[in-house]
């Protein structure tokens, strides 16, 4: 990819980020309908959050993420525990299970045919195979108005994302546009006082850089419970060589 290309990309990415900030930053709290939504990824029926059991293959990269990105992140879901009230319910994802997502092929309310998922990794190691590593940088981080906590990652995948589209046609047509690493899910309004806490929080960690990620292998996963607390690694395939 050329430097321009590159620099547009990710002027563009900027752009998805600071839209999500946008949003979340004209809120004076959390709404329960937006909040909904993320209820609906757990059993909320006794003290625990536990996430519900859905059928999804996607490929990633992580399970984990290295050590010294996964105890960046760390801090900075303490930092938000730390500012919610007592009453408020989060799901703090696994650090083992921090994941960055890169192409979906399934998820819970979407058919796809068995046959087309076992030829996944085919068709993952026929793009790959060609494809040199790639190398994503994670500063900042944001909270959606549904309650998600995403740390921003950069870099250069949207061609990666096209030309696995074009080889699996049929995946799913809700695709991220986003490079990002989910860390939990804030279930409950905060109010005023504590919302205006995590809006500085987000405001004071966009110069905040936490390192890079050598992305060099994507993993196929066939995943049963929300945010891999269940799932099965079905391939291993590497960049620009056969699978491992």
């Amino acid at each position: 990819m050329t430097e321009e290309r590159s620099l547009k990309h990710e002027m563009d990415l900027e752009l998805r980020y600071k839209e999500i900030q946008q949003k979340f930053e004209e809120l004076s709290d959390f709404s329960e309908e937006e909040l909904t939504r993320s209820r609906n990824l757990f059993h909320l029926d006794n003290s625990q959050v536990v996430p519900k059991s859905f059928e999804v293959w996607t490929s990633l990269v992580g399970l984990p993420v290295p050590n010294h990105l996964t105890q960046k992140f760390q801090t900075i879901a303490n930092r938000i525990t730390e500012h919610l009230p007592a009453h408020a319910r989060f799901y703090e994802v696994l650090p083992q299970n921090y994941h960055w997502e890169v192409f979906i092929i399934k998820r819970p309310d979407e058919n796809v045919d068995s046959e087309s998922l076992q030829k996944v990794p085919k068709l993952l190691r026929e793009v790959l195979c060609n494809q040199p590593p790639l190398t994503l940088s994670y500063r900042g981080f944001l909270i959606t108005t549904d309650g998600t906590i995403i740390v921003k990652g950069y870099g250069n995948f949207d061609e990666l994302r096209v030309q696995f589209r074009q080889a699996m046609p049929f995946a799913s047509l809700q695709q991220s546009r986003l490079g990002h690493i989910s860390l939990g899910r804030i279930l409950d309004p905060v109010g005023c006082q504590a919302f205006t806490e995590l809006k500085r929080l987000v405001q004071n960690s966009q110069n905040d850089f936490y390192g890079e990620l050598e992305v060099i292998t994507v993993k196929y996963v066939h995943e049963s419970q929300w945010y891999m607390e269940k799932r099965e690694v079905v391939a291993t395939l590497a960049f620009g060589t056969s699978a491992i």
